[in-house]
Order: C-alpha cells, then structure tokens, then sequence
C-alpha cells in the first residue's frame, strides 16, 4: 500500500460534517481512479483502523503524561507511529487532536 494515499485517505476518514464515519472508498476513487474495489476496500480498512487506535489510546498517553498536552502527544506520537509507521505528522496532529476533543467530550480531560 502507498503511503501518500493510506494519508490522504486517514485524512478522508477524519473527516468531520456529512462525511464523518463514512466509508471513503468512493472518495478514495475519485482521486485514484486506478484502484481496484478490493484495493479500496482496504485502504479504507487500514485508514479506519488507523483513526480508532489513535482515538483509543489519546486516554492512556493523556493519564501517563500527568495531563501535560506536549508530553501526552509526544507518548501518543510513539505509540501511533509504533503501529502505523506510515501516518504523516499532519495526520498525527489531527488525530489527536480529535482524540483530545472525544475524550473531553466525554469527560476525561
């Protein structure tokens, strides 16, 4: 899998407004014609997990940081890149940034 469009479709699959938990096969293939269904299928598989390990493990950075934002992001940037070596630092950025949003909406920060 290429690492520009496994980022480019993380970003697709952050996407907040009418496409939030959509699927983004179709919008994958607008921009990459020549994939084929199955390669689509799994970059939005890879993309999709990527996003919710990020979302699941913002909480345990935030707690082993002792609630400091630059110490959690650095824990939260090694356990992500640990997994999924490909996400760019925009993405990484992102993600938790929206990790951060999810776990002070539900409370925990």
């Amino acid at each position: 899998m290429d690492t520009q469009t496994l980022n480019v479709g993380l970003a697709m699959a952050m996407e907040f407004g009418q496409n939030w938990l959509r699927p983004i096969q179709e919008r994958l293939q607008a921009r990459y014609s020549h994939l084929s269904e199955a390669e689509l299928d799994e970059y939005n598989e890879q993309c999709r997990a990527a996003m919710n390990f990020g979302h699941s493990r913002l909480r345990e950075c935030w707690r082993a940081s002792d609630k400091k934002k630059d110490v959690a992001f650095q824990l939260f940037r090694k356990c992500v890149l640990a997994a999924y070596p490909w996400v760019s630092a925009d993405n990484l950025g992102h993600l938790f940034s929206q990790g951060c949003y999810y776990a002070w909406k539900d409370g925990e920060l």
